[in-house]
């Protein structure tokens, strides 16, 4: 068949998903929840599936609604997704066509990248720099042109955890008022930022978010997208009305229902464990740096070698790609989770040559 050249000359985004659930692994490497969802989800699912809802096609206004509260926004400024990559997906084929140019720092969500390349557009991409990785705002700024029609920022950022401020988010809004920004803010339930109170000044910013992390149904596939009415119908247009599983919408109205569980496992991952990790590894001379998310970048001295050892010991990391492959991605879970990864990777040899060597951490 005549596949588009765009789709042949592309890299597949190929995750290591296959067999991390079949082993008795600690799961650190894709940044979901350590725990399931709390009993009262698990019931509202099995009422649905022993109600009539299976065999009906599914409707959403009851949850938008219910979302819309949540999230702060005004009816009309919602669309929920096949999880947050489906609504990346819907926001670059509306935004993007062949030979425009999308600007999304490096590295980031392999994702985004992928939806543009598979259109036709070229990805120009500031890097984030050691020793801070702080968000390359200037570098952003210089790279916008004249083809530019989407600017991407992660808030924070994944991989490297970077926050983006709400003022730095302004300040690209306001210089290109004509060019869209996409805030992808997969992470916000852990660091509580947020660029929604910016929609009602910028009609160019759109958001996305999702149900993965914080509310621990990344099986399930749901993820929306806020912005400007126009826009959001503009979506619509694009979404098929049928493709949200209803077992997705069910189980997160029953998050957001009763947001005792997760927002005490979001304090425990934020405030207990992460703050205890990073004590040790500094402690232990290795190199991480700061994040605003769920998960820590870490720069051991060979950090595959430090990945081999973790599975060969039931814990699971995620070793990075350029431009940080001197590293790996570590989630954070319960406290419970965390001391048994630093019981083991205290054990690990190659702790003593990684000593002294934390300058990265700030």
């Amino acid at each position: 068949m005549k596949v588009r050249s765009a789709i042949r000359e592309m890299k597949a985004y190929s995750p290591p998903l296959e067999g991390r659930t079949e082993g008795d692994f600690l799961l650190l490497d894709f940044s979901e929840s350590t725990l399931p969802p709390p009993e009262g989800v698990r019931e509202a699912i099995k009422a649905f599936l022993d109600g009539r809802g299976v065999q009906v096609y599914p409707s959403y206004s009851a949850f938008e609604k219910q979302l819309t509260a949540y999230a702060r926004v005004a009816p009309g400024q919602l669309i929920v997704t096949n999880g947050s990559d489906s609504a990346i997906q819907l926001i670059t084929s509306a935004l993007l066509s062949p030979g425009d140019e999308m600007i999304m720092a490096k590295p980031g969500f392999a994702v985004i990248e992928n939806c543009a390349v598979s259109i036709g557009a070229k990805v120009v991409s500031p890097l984030y720099r050691p020793p801070e990785m702080a968000f390359p705002l200037e570098d952003l700024l210089a790279a916008v042109t004249e083809r530019t029609a989407l600017i991407v920022i992660i808030n924070p950022n994944n991989p490297t955890g970077s926050l983006v401020t709400v003022e730095q988010i302004e300040s690209v809004l306001s210089a290109f008022p004509e060019v869209a920004v996409m805030v992808d803010e997969a992470y916000y339930e852990f660091s509580g930022l947020t660029a929604v109170p910016l929609l009602e000044r910028y009609g160019n910013l759109v958001i996305t978010r999702t149900f993965s992390k914080a509310f621990a149904l990344a099986g399930l596939r749901l993820g929306y997208a806020l912005s400007n009415p126009d826009f959001i119908t503009q979506l619509h247009k694009l979404r098929n009305p049928y493709n949200v599983n209803m077992l997705a919408v069910v189980a997160a109205g029953a998050q957001l229902a009763a947001p005792e569980g997760w927002k005490a496992y979001v304090t425990e991952v934020m405030e207990r464990a992460k703050p205890r990790v990073e004590r040790f590894l500094s402690e232990h001379g290795v190199a991480y740096y700061p994040s605003g998310g769920n998960f820590l970048l870490v720069r051991p001295d060979d950090p595959q070698a430090a990945a081999d050892y973790l599975r060969q010991h039931g814990i699971l990391v995620r070793p990075q790609r350029p431009p940080v492959e001197d590293t790996f991605r570590l989630s954070i879970g319960t406290a419970a989770d965390m001391e048994l990864f630093m019981e083991v990777f205290a054990r690990y040899p190659g702790l003593d040559a990684s000593a002294g060597k934390s300058e990265a951490a700030p």
